[in-house]
C-alpha cells in the first residue's frame, strides 16, 4: 500500500479553521467522497478525524480495517468506529454499506458549522472530535453544543434532523443526500436521554499509579485533580511546565508534561497552566514514565479538558472503553524523550527518591575441607612500572629474578639465530641460537653479581 503523507483532519482544522474558503472546500470534497462510497455500495467503517488525511487541501481516506465490500457481506466487523462519530445504537452486529451514514452526518454538520462560526472549533475541540462528543448524542436536550448549533439559522434544521436520527434505529439512518434534503421519516418530537456508557479510551483515576503504569505506551484518558505546578526552562532556554496530580514531587501520582510547543498551544487557546491548579481535569495521551511515576506529554490544548466538578470526574470514571477492535502492531515505547531526560535529571539529581531494596542472593556457608598441597609451579606475576600507574607483584624479588633468568638467554638465542641464520642463508641458525643462549646466560649472571 502506498505511503501517504498529510495531516489528520482535526490537525489540519486546528491550523485552518479560521480560513473559510479552505473549510468550505473540505466540506465540498467530503460530500463528493461520501457520494462516491454510496454509489459503489461500500463503506469505510470508521469515518473520523484520524482516518481522514488532508494533503494539498484535498481529502484522503486511510485505515481500512473495518471496510465493507459487498463481497464481505457474510463476515462480521472487527470494529465499531470512534465513539464520537457513531450512532448511540450502533453495535458490532451492524456491518453493511450503510455503516458510515451517521458518521458522515456528524462530520458534515461539524465542518459546516465551523465554516459559519469558526469560534466553535476553539470552544469544542478536544483533540478527539470535530465538535461533537458521544455525550452530545446521549443527552441532546442538555448539550451545550446542540444549543449553540441550534442558534445558527443555517444549521438549526440539520440539528433537528440529527436529533431525530439519534432516536432512530441504526438501520434507518438516511444517507447524506436524503438527510440534507430532509427526505426521510423521523420523530420530530423525540426527546429523552440515550444510554451511552462507553468511552473511546480506557479512563483511569490519576491516583492509581500502578494501574496507569500497566498501560505504559498506550493512549488512555486520566482523570483527577491537579495539585501542584513546576515551571522552568531547559538548559537551552526553552520553557516547560509540569502539572502534578496528588501533590508536589515526589509525592505526586501522575504528571502532565508540557514542553514549549504545548505551552504555545495552551496560550493560543487562552489557557494558563497555573489556572489549572486545583481543578478537576481529564487528559488524554500516551503513557510514559519517569522515576516509576506515570506521565504524559501534552502538545495540543484540547488534550486537557476541564471538568466541572469531582462528581463529573467520578461519572467519567464509570465509562467503559470501546472493546479493542483491530490488531495493532506492538511497539516498544520510549520511557522519555531526550529533552525530558535532561530536564528531569537536572531537576531531581540531588533529591533522594525512595527505591525498593535490591534483591540479594544468599549462599550457604562453605565448610573447610582439606586440600593436599599442590606441587605444580605457578610463575609469579611480574611488576610493571610507568609514569602513570604502577602494579606491584606479590611475589618475592628472588622469584622474579629467577624467572627473568630464564627469559634473557631465550631472547638472546632467538636474536642469535636470526642474525647467524640470515648471514648463512638459514643453514647455521642453530649455531647462532646456541651462541646467543650462552651469551644471554653470561649477561644475566653478570647483572646478578
Amino acid at each position: 500500500m502506498q505511503w501517504l503523507e498529510g495531516e489528520p483532519l482535526n490537525i489540519y482544522l486546528s491550523k485552518n479553521y479560521t480560513q473559510k474558503a479552505k473549510v468550505e472546500k473540505l466540506l465540498s470534497d467530503f460530500v463528493n467522497l461520501i457520494n462516491e462510497l454510496e454509489r459503489f455500495g461500500i463503506a469505510h467503517g470508521d469515518l473520523q478525524h484520524g482516518n481522514i488525511i488532508v494533503k494539498n487541501d484535498s481529502l484522503y481516506l486511510i485505515d481500512y480495517d473495518g471496510m465493507y465490500f459487498p463481497e464481505l457481506a457474510t463476515l462480521k466487523t472487527n470494529e465499531i468506529g470512534h465513539i464520537n462519530y457513531q450512532h448511540p445504537k450502533r453495535s458490532a452486529s451492524h456491518y453493511n454499506q450503510h455503516i458510515d451514514r451517521f458518521s458522515s452526518l456528524v462530520i458534515y454538520i461539524g465542518l459546516k458549522a465551523i465554516s459559519i462560526n469558526p469560534s466553535l472549533w476553539k470552544k469544542y475541540d478536544n483533540s478527539e472530535n470535530i465538535l461533537f462528543k458521544s455525550q452530545d448524542f446521549a443527552d441532546l436536550q442538555n448539550s451545550s453544543l446542540i444549543s449553540d448549533l441550534s442558534a445558527i439559522s443555517e444549521i438549526k434544521p440539520l440539528i433537528e434532523r440529527l436529533i431525530g436520527c439519534c432516536h432512530l434505529d441504526f438501520e434507518k439512518v438516511p444517507n447524506l443526500k436524503d438527510f440534507l434534503s430532509g427526505n426521510f421519516t423521523y420523530n420530530k418530537s423525540a426527546a429523552g436521554t440515550i444510554s451511552i456508557n462507553r468511552s473511546q479510551y480506557l479512563i483511569l483515576d490519576a491516583s492509581k499509579v500502578g494501574s496507569i503504569l500497566e498501560h505504559f505506551g498506550e493512549k488512555i484518558e486520566v482523570v483527577g485533580k491537579i495539585g501542584a505546578i513546576k515551571s522552568s526552562t531547559t538548559k537551552y532556554g526553552d520553557p516547560y511546565t509540569f502539572l502534578n496530580f496528588g501533590g508536589a514531587w515526589p509525592n505526586h501520582t501522575f504528571t502532565i508534561v508540557i514542553w514549549q510547543e504545548g505551552l504555545a498551544a495552551l496560550k493560543a487557546n487562552g489557557i494558563s497552566p497555573s489556572s489549572l491548579v486545583g481543578k478537576w481535569v481529564s487528559v488524554t495521551g500516551v503513557i510514559a514514565s519517569y522515576g516509576n511515576k506515570p506521565q504524559t506529554v501534552v502538545e495540543l490544548a484540547a488534550q486537557i479538558q476541564i471538568l466541572s466538578s469531582e462528581n463529573e470526574a467520578n461519572q467519567r470514571l464509570q465509562f467503559k472503553p470501546t472493546p479493542k477492535q483491530s490488531i495493532q502492531v506492538p511497539v516498544t515505547p520510549k520511557k522519555v524523550i531526550d529533552k525530558e531526560v535532561d530536564v528531569f535529571n537536572d531537576l531531581y539529581k540531588h533529591k533522594p527518591v525512595s527505591t525498593p531494596p535490591k534483591a540479594t542472593i544468599k549462599t550457604p556457608p562453605t565448610t573447610s575441607t582439606y586440600k593436599p598441597p599442590t606441587t605444580s609451579y605457578k610463575p609469579p606475576t611480574p611488576s610493571y612500572t610507568s609514569t602513570s600507574q604502577t602494579t606491584k607483584s606479590s611475589s618475592s624479588s628472588t622469584s622474579s629474578s629467577d624467572n627473568n633468568g630464564c627469559i634473557v638467554p631465550i631472547i638472546f638465542a632467538v636474536i642469535g639465530a636470526a642474525i647467524i641464520g640470515g648471514a648463512s642463508n638459514g643453514k647455521l641458525w642453530f649455531l647462532g641460537a646456541i651462541g646467543g643462549g650462552i651469551l644471554g646466560g653470561w649477561v644475566q649472571s653478570w647483572f646478578k653479581s
